[in-house]
This record gives C-alpha cells, structure tokens and sequence, in this order.
C-alpha cells in the first residue's frame, strides 16, 4: 500500500524522538525543566528515576515496544495477534525497563485469558504503534481494522481507540500526499466531541510559545492533555522537527509520547524533513534498537 522505505523511515523517526526525549521523560518540576539541566543539543541519560536502567542514547518502554512490534512484523510478515500475543508476553516478563500501568494491567488480562486483553489505559503512547500496521495492511480499511486491534491489545479504551484511529486516517492521508493542516481538518470529526475541542484547541494555539501552551493542555500521560499537544507541535512546529523535539521535551511530563507521534506525522507528510534531525541522534537510536534483536 505504502513503500516500506517509507514506513520504516517512520518507526525510525519515532525512535529518535523517543531517545531524545529521555533525558527530560516524566520530569515534572517547572523550575528544574525551566533551569534546562540538560544539553538539548545532544541525547541525555535520564533525570528521572523511572528510566533508572537507561543510559543516553537508549529508548524508553515506549520505543522499546515499538521496536518489538516492528520487529515482530519484519519476522513474520504479518500480525497474526494470538502469535504476537505470546511473543509479546515472553518480551515483557523478561523486559529490565519501566513496566507501565496499561503493561501491567495488560499482561494481567494474558494470564487470565481476557480478550483482547488490553488495559482500560487511555494514555498518548499507543499511538506511536499505529505505523507497524502500514507494513502489511493490503487497503485503507485494512490498515484501520489492524490499528484498532493493536490498540485494543494493550489500551482497550474507546478514547485510545478513537485516538489511534484519527492519528492512523491522518497519518495515511499524508502519506498519499494530503497537506497535513487538510488531514488534521478532514479527520477530526473522528473524535468524541470535547475530545475535538480540544484538538481545535491545539491546532489554534501554533502562534503561542510551545512550552506554556503544552503546560497549559496539561504534560501527563492522558490523551486528553497530549493530543491537544501534539496538534499544537505540528501546528507550531511544521517544517523545523528539531525545534518540536528540544521545545517539547523543555516543557515536561510525558514528552516522549507526544514526540513520537508529532514526528512521525511531520515525516509523513514530507520526508526530506528526517534529514534534519542530527544524524548522530539518529544512529544512536537506531543502534539501541538493533542491541535489542
């Protein structure tokens, strides 16, 4: 459907934007993120004591399971979810990093047989996944039906679901050359009503400073404070990715889900915008990823 250098050019980008976001990931303290304790111009080990096993240069939970499922996809061709299920829960019970609430809950769900055995979770993360799909789907309603089932399998909330699917329309929209400010419009009737005020919200704040309008959306993890978020940064943000990550990250909270979607939206939308990221945060991400296999 899609050329696969494309897509894997994506799940690229949202591993680099996932390392970089490490140093600042889950920091929450204005005056100490206000301070700006890190270099911006490099990938940092993290401040904060959730990514305690982490160094610079490697991926959060959230890129790591990234990397799983992409690498689930490239050994199987295809996402067959009862075999991605076991594979997936041999994964997590050996994995050394943070173990999220919607992880958790989900590997819970396996052993008792729940189906699909996602969490109530209705955090930003799971979105970053909705690209994996692209790898193998055959049509649109194809690619849509795979995003929801991968959503469901660890974040089994309509909000998530409802989520992935209008960052998954929007995504796909780019891809096959729709402007991103036309995709973002043209899709946002898939959101729940407050949900798509918020959106709104976001798309209208490109002219505010990044740091104070993420704050004032709210940093945590919930859809409802990163997604108004994340149409603020490609809003804001559209043709300099740099500029999205380091202000992103200054602002705080969970920093790594918003970059990973943003980015990945930007790249698809136009390519030639992956160059701009320094390459060496690239070969770094991509090296802590392939440390993985």
């Amino acid at each position: 459907m899609i050329d696969p250098s494309r897509i894997e050019t994506l799940i690229h980008a949202g591993l680099v934007a996932d390392s970089y976001s490490l140093g600042l990931h889950w920091i929450y303290d204005h005056n100490l993120l206000d301070s700006q304790p890190l270099d911006n111009n490099c990938l940092n080990p993290p401040l904060s004591h959730w990514h305690g096993t982490k160094q610079a240069g490697d991926l959060t939970h959230y890129g790591d399971q990234l990397w799983h499922l992409y690498s689930h996809i490239r050994q199987h061709d295809a996402l067959d979810m009862d075999q991605y299920r076991r594979d997936w829960m041999a994964f997590i019970q050996h994995y050394h990093g943070y173990i999220d609430k919607a992880t958790a809950e989900t590997l819970r769900n396996i052993t008792h047989d729940v189906t699909p055995p996602g969490s109530h979770s209705t955090e930003l993360s799971v979105t970053a996944r909705i690209v994996c799909p692209l790898l193998y789907a055959r049509t649109q309603s194809d690619y849509l039906e795979h995003v929801e089932a991968l959503t469901r399998f660890t974040h089994n909330s309509a909000l998530a679901v409802q989520s992935s699917q209008f960052f998954a329309s929007v995504l796909l929209s780019c891809l096959c050359g729709t402007p991103l400010p036309e995709a973002l419009t043209e899709h946002l009737e898939l959101l729940p009503d407050k949900l798509r005020i918020s959106a709104q919200a976001g798309i209208d704040s490109a002219e505010q400073d990044t740091v104070a309008a993420l704050r004032h959306f709210g940093i945590a993890c919930d859809i409802r404070h990163g997604l108004p978020g994340v149409l603020h940064l490609i809003s804001r943000h559209r043709d300099e990715p740099t500029t999205l990550l380091k202000e992103n990250a200054r602002a705080g909270g969970d920093s790594s889900a918003r970059a990973m979607i943003s980015l990945m939206l930007l790249i698809a939308e136009d390519p030639k915008r992956y160059a701009q990221v320094p390459t060496s945060w690239q070969l770094n991400a991509v090296a802590a990823s392939f440390s993985k296999t």
